[in-house]
């Protein structure tokens, strides 16, 4: 990892977000060596990737992947594990990039329309990631344990700078996280405008307090490309490819 990217990482932790670790990359470069555990995964991504996928049973992804049920289960306790880690694996560097792009922007209110929109414009670009994101997620962490933390910590530095006018930075995270899934359900379906995005990061600032003015303004502005930051790490082949979503 390069000196530019790790003070990146040192930079987006002392905001308070979520990244992964050195140590905590080893650790995960060392799982991923795991041919049957990454044919699971590859194969649950393939179920949960279709606007059919809500309900995926075990026996469906160990049919996919084509693996006995007694090797899914030397690497996930059950499917909420399996669901867990897919996550993680389709967000994780995905979510570490957007973070990247943060100490760029001006403030809490443009760092939250950069991210939502660079969510919807990746479901978008790529609908099986996003039905996978969408049928894999669960009620109190939606699309990750790591983007349900961090989109929180986003919602509270607005509140704190006063560009977020709501109750508490809980509100927000849910008004948020809400939003972004139901639009995510519209975009994959193949029903919007290309500039959805853009509008529902609008609607969610107004929902904040803001006007819809500066709203517009914030989420109509250009949307920088992503780095191209470890894309060898990916298990996933179908992620959308970090530097292609952007104006």
């Amino acid at each position: 990892m390069s000196e530019n990217t790790e003070n990146a990482d040192e930079a987006i932790v002392r905001m308070g977000y979520r990244t992964v670790r050195n140590a905590r990359r080893a650790e995960i470069g060392a799982a991923r060596r795991a041919k049957s555990r990454n044919t699971i995964l590859t194969a649950a991504f393939a179920c949960y990737g279709r606007a059919d996928g809500r309900i995926v049973r075990i026996e469906d992804i160990c049919k996919a992947a084509g693996v006995a049920r007694g090797t899914f289960y030397n690497h996930f306790d059950d499917l909420e594990a399996l669901r867990y880690q897919l996550l993680e694996e389709m967000t994780r560097e995905f979510d570490r990039a957007v973070h990247h792009m943060f100490g760029a922007l001006e403030n809490a209110a443009e760092q939250s329309a950069v991210a939502i929109r660079y969510y919807l414009h990746a479901a978008e670009k790529n609908p099986a990631w996003g039905w996978a994101m969408i049928h894999s997620s669960a009620p109190g962490h939606t699309f990750g344990e790591t983007v349900w933390h961090n989109s929180l910590v986003t919602i509270r530095r607005g509140v704190e700078e006063g560009v977020f006018h709501i109750p508490t930075a809980e509100i927000g995270r849910d008004i948020l996280m809400g939003a972004v899934a139901a639009a995510m359900v519209s975009i994959t379906s193949g029903a919007t405008p290309g500039d959805y995005p853009e509008q529902i990061s609008e609607h969610i600032l107004m929902a904040f307090g803001m006007s819809r003015d500066a709203a517009r303004d914030l989420s109509r502005r250009p949307l920088p490309a992503l780095p191209p930051i470890a894309h060898e790490t990916i298990v996933i082949a179908s992620m959308p490819a970090l530097g292609d979503i952007a104006d």
